[in-house]
């Protein structure tokens, strides 16, 4: 469906057309559409909702930089699917999820940062949020000022779990442009 044509439709449609997003896919909803698909619900977002969703995702810099990926437990739910673009792609489910990144990212410590977010309750059991971040990358050991930085966006679909907890169902990474510094950091075996 072209964007022009998402833009006419009514705030409802676009709610409809949005519980059904590519995002649940591998796809990835592009930079110039987000601006017209989120925020705009006609559902009431309980302030509560996205906070409780806000303090989950901050569990996230937390698990990776402190090398703790049992924590992305209280992050996603056990089924999740995670597309973390190349070279990771598509991992699913959780247990993929934690022992990729925990692979990926041994040779480096990392410190990730989070900036802009939107989070947009789509009803009382489901939201979607597109988190802003910078993730800088430096080498271990030897640690010769070498660096790598990331900086993209997390779009994430949320579901409320029997416990009233919110977890990630399907997470995006979407690269908002190359990565920048010395890539054999990654490939550190000492």
């Amino acid at each position: 469906m072209a964007a022009n044509t998402l833009r006419e439709r009514s705030p409802l449609h676009v709610l409809t057309e949005r519980s059904t997003s590519p995002l649940t896919g591998a796809a990835v909803i592009p930079f110039f559409d987000l601006p017209t698909l989120v925020a705009n619900a006609p559902h009431a977002a309980n302030p509560a909702i996205v906070e409780a969703i806000r303090t989950t995702l901050a569990l996230y810099p937390l698990a990776i930089d402190g090398k703790n990926f049992n924590a992305l437990s209280q992050l996603f739910t056990s089924n999740a699917i995670a597309n973390y673009s190349e070279p990771l792609n598509i991992l699913t489910p959780l247990s993929t999820i934690q022992s990729v990144l925990q692979s990926s990212l041994s040779a480096v410590t990392t410190q990730h940062a989070f900036a802009t977010q939107l989070i947009d309750v789509l009803s009382p059991t489901s939201a979607f949020s597109v988190t802003y971040y910078t993730a800088t990358h430096f080498e271990r050991v030897p640690f010769l000022g070498l660096t790598v930085t990331a900086y993209g966006q997390y779009q994430d679909v949320w579901a409320k779990q029997s416990d009233a907890s919110w977890k990630i169902t399907h997470r995006n990474l979407v690269y908002m442009g190359p990565l920048i510094g010395n890539l054999t950091i990654f490939t550190f075996t000492g």
